[in-house]
């Protein structure tokens, strides 16, 4: 598993260092540096070997700027021993990728030719220095650093999806694809036995009809022709002729079909919407077949998917991360989990720098407890996973709440989507908790408002009303107290007392209250609230908060 990236001056990451978790989800704006930092895994780690016709120059140089070093490094768990001529372990946490110019001219180029390098790193972030050589009577022992070699390259290699989700890119043909993988072990079960080659021969025979043949035959004797220019030892015992497929490997000519209506037509030929599904199904097979294969990088899983195919895509590669880590970049809010703390690590890019949010260890104890006091019925809602993609959070309890402040936007003439604001149904005074404390890890800006929930006991109530009231009272201010915790000095608390139903004249128990929250607002007045309705101030303020952030560019 990949445990750790550290990228400098590649394309627009002047500095990243970001942690991998067995499930990792890259989450920003467009332009923001997430596909970079999949690409930057893809150079180390990828199935091409890199080289300098691996970059882009001057294209993938921070500010075009060959001058400065790209360093691309890829920590690893579990590590790599190296066992040199002295039997003596050396143990590789790392590799490093650089490209840069030589400083000064020598055999393998001139000062400033720029040069790639991949290097093993050890846990000191050093390149081990190995015995190459057993010591000889009179002679010394012979040291150089370690190199990168195929056995300790394959250790971290993993298997790279991009965006494009053509069929064709997954087949068996295409080195590193998924099916190509997964078809490995029934490569090496079957047996071409004569039996098989020859009715396979016999099949291939009736494909060569004689026009074929005609054409067989030209090219047969014109390239002979040829190559007696050579000598006649260039055309001794040489045959030239069509071969349609290897008997010996006949899974390379498998390709997957679509059957309608009693017509097959090959995958490739479909739209990118059937294409997908049936890339989520070669993902299926490879959670249910393919044993552990280390790690899966995806680039936008949700291309060309509509939003039930995206949701089960993304329970797929849950259950996949238990076996194999998942690391992706993503647009949508099925695939970024605020509920998921731990797999998410948002990407932004203000004034030129591109930075990289995640919640820290320290932080886990804490979001972990509000996660678990969240009802988990609210858990799975991608409109609250918008807050992920927002400037700016406004949080919210309930879909009532969510009514009434985009009616007071709509009137003090904020465009909450034009500013990049997203108002956050939390679900319930504990999700209010969660998503503070989510905000507060990703540095996502967030205003709070809630009812405080405390009423006031009737002086007729009797003991059992009192002793109800009393105990919801002490309940409600548990969770106030939590979430004035949690904000803190970060964001702005607003409080609606008791409550905006009781505020609007609203039973507590009426079964429609986001109708007559928008009906009983939308006669209001905000500019000059009445005496009886100043309770709503909270509400306003907290709309005006945010329009003020979004004035200032905060």
């Amino acid at each position: 598993m990949l445990t750790r990236l550290c990228v400098k001056n590649f394309r627009c990451l002047e500095e990243v260092d970001v942690p991998l978790a067995p499930l990792t989800a890259f989450v920003g704006p467009n332009g923001s540096g997430k596909t970079t930092l999949l690409r930057a895994i893809n150079l180390v780690c990828g199935d091409v070997w890199p080289s300098i016709r691996s970059f882009r120059i001057p294209e993938d140089f921070t500010a075009f700027d060959t001058s400065r070093d790209i360093e691309i490094t890829v920590w690893f768990d579990p590590l790599y021993e190296h066992l040199d001529t002295l039997s003596k372990k050396h143990q590789v946490t790392a590799l490093r990728l650089t490209c840069k110019p030589y400083k000064k001219s020598g055999t393998w180029g001139e000062a400033g030719d720029l040069h790639v390098d991949l290097v093993p790193l050890s846990e000191k972030g050093e390149v081990p220095n190995v015995a190459v050589s057993q010591p000889q009577k009179g002679q010394k022992t012979q040291f150089r650093p370690l190199t990168v070699g195929t056995e300790l390259r394959d250790h971290v290699r993993i298997l790279f999806v991009d965006h494009r989700r053509s069929l064709a890119q997954h087949l068996p043909t295409v080195r590193g694809s998924i099916l190509g993988r997964l078809l490995q072990k029934a490569r090496k079960e079957f047996q071409a036995v004569d039996d098989f080659k020859a009715k396979y021969e016999l099949a291939m025979e009736t494909l060569r009809t004689e026009q074929v043949r005609r054409i067989e035959q030209t090219i047969a004797d014109t390239t002979k022709r040829m190559l007696g220019f050579l000598g006649r030892s260039a055309i001794e015992g040489v045959e030239i002729y069509f071969g349609f497929a290897d008997p010996a490997n006949p899974f390379n000519s498998l390709r997957l079909e679509y059957r309608e209506s009693g017509l097959p037509v090959p995958g490739g030929e479909l739209g990118l919407g059937i294409q997908s599904a049936m890339v989520v199904g070669i993902f299926e097979a490879f959670r249910q077949l393919g044993g552990d294969f280390g790690t899966v990088v995806i680039e936008e899983p949700e291309m060309y998917l509509h939003p039930q195919a995206q949701r089960y895509f993304y329970r797929l590669l849950c259950e996949m991360a238990d076996k194999n880590q998942v690391i992706y970049s993503t647009h949508s809010p099925i695939f970024a989990d605020a509920s998921r703390f731990e797999t998410l690590r948002l990407v932004r890019r203000t004034q030129g720098k591109t930075t990289v949010a995640f919640v820290q260890e320290s932080d886990h104890a804490q979001l972990a407890e509000a996660r678990d006091n969240f009802k988990i019925g609210n858990r799975f809602d991608t409109a609250r996973n918008e807050l992920l993609f927002a400037s700016k959070a406004l949080l919210v309890e309930g879909y009532g709440d969510r009514v009434a402040v985009q009616l007071v936007a709509e009137k003090l003439n904020l465009d909450l989507d034009a500013e990049g604001i997203a108002v956050v149904d939390c679900g319930g005074k504990a999700g209010i908790e969660l998503f503070v404390r989510v905000c507060k890890a990703l540095a996502i800006s967030f205003v709070v408002i809630h009812d405080k929930d405390v009423r006031s006991i009737p002086p007729n109530a009797d003991n059992e009303t009192r002793s109800k009231i009393k105990s919801e009272n002490k309940a409600e201010q548990v969770k106030n107290q939590r979430i004035q915790d949690a904000v803190g000095k970060e964001g702005k608390l607003f409080v609606i007392k008791p409550s905006l139903e009781d505020v609007l004249g609203i039973s507590r128990n009426a079964t429609d209250k986001p109708r007559r929250i928008f009906e009983k607002l939308g006669e209001v007045d905000l500019h000059n609230l009445p005496k009886d309705l100043k309770g709503l101030r909270p509400l306003v303020e907290a709309v005006e908060e945010v329009k003020k952030s979004a004035e200032r560019g905060a």
